[in-house]
């Protein structure tokens, strides 16, 4: 008889770079933006020009936040906060390998910062530089023991390179400082599973914590499926076909035709 092996569905976005927000109402930035533009004829000092760039960077006008932005690096190069400000911007336009020029310069001029390493890991990450991303969550953990979005995104990675067991250990880590964060139960579960290690408490945390999600109950069924696990299989099939994900409706055709 021939054996499948189906995939499971790894919960692999990774947690959004870092940033910081003052509370502002949208409608009132085109008449800050006239303020600061009178302030930089009297003062064109680069803390006016940084503010400028911030509220071009909240209307999503991205190029001239970055022109802002490198206008006040060139009147102030020693202030941190417009490197990665700049970094930010340079995320949004997808322009990593820049973003990660910018937070090393930011690092230069202050390395305690958590924030500006798990940019810089993200950013790693978006241009498949594995290791650096690592070493920069790492180091992010180091200020903050309990960055919890930093030991998610570290376990992703670990588990992408096949390395289970630590990836285990990030998503025991994110589970301790969130008992209630699904997708650390989720990715867990499908490392524990690729060692070998019993992972059906896992699945089943995931289904308690998100019913409605179709995909919690297809992986706990891929799971009985390929290691051969007791568990009703097909209630989980029919109850992710329910729920409209297509991809259960094969294997419940195939494993479960009483």
């Amino acid at each position: 008889m021939k054996t499948y092996i189906f995939l499971f569905l790894f919960c692999s976005y990774f947690s959004a770079y870092s940033q910081d927000f003052n509370d502002i109402d949208l409608k009132e930035i085109p008449q800050e933006i006239e303020n600061i533009n009178a302030a930089i004829l009297k003062e064109p000092n680069g803390d006016n020009y940084y503010l400028r760039g911030y509220y071009y960077y909240q209307i999503k006008n991205y190029p001239k936040a970055i022109a802002d932005y490198d206008k006040a690096i060139s009147l102030n190069p020693n202030n941190y906060k417009f490197y990665y400000s700049k970094g930010n911007t340079n995320i949004k336009l997808k322009e990593y390998k820049q973003a990660i020029d910018c937070y090393t310069k930011c690092i230069a001029l202050n390395n305690n910062l958590q924030k500006v390493y798990f940019n810089r890991a993200y950013s790693k990450t978006m241009i498949n530089d594995a290791k650096g991303a690592i070493d920069d969550y790492s180091k992010s953990i180091s200020i903050n023991p309990k960055y919890l979005q930093a030991y998610q995104n570290r376990g992703i990675i670990k588990q992408k390179l096949n390395l289970h067991k630590e990836a285990i250990q990030d998503f025991d880590k994110v589970i301790e400082i969130n008992p209630k964060f699904v997708e650390a139960y989720q990715n867990r579960a499908i490392s524990k599973a690729l060692v070998n290690i019993n992972a059906k408490s896992d699945f089943d945390q995931v289904v308690g914590l998100s019913p409605e999600d179709p995909e919690a109950y297809y992986n706990r069924a891929i799971y009985f499926i390929n290691f051969k696990i007791k568990g009703d299989y097909c209630s989980d099939l029919k109850k992710a076909v329910s729920l409209h994900f297509d991809p259960s409706i094969e294997l419940l055709a195939k494993y479960c035709k009483k």
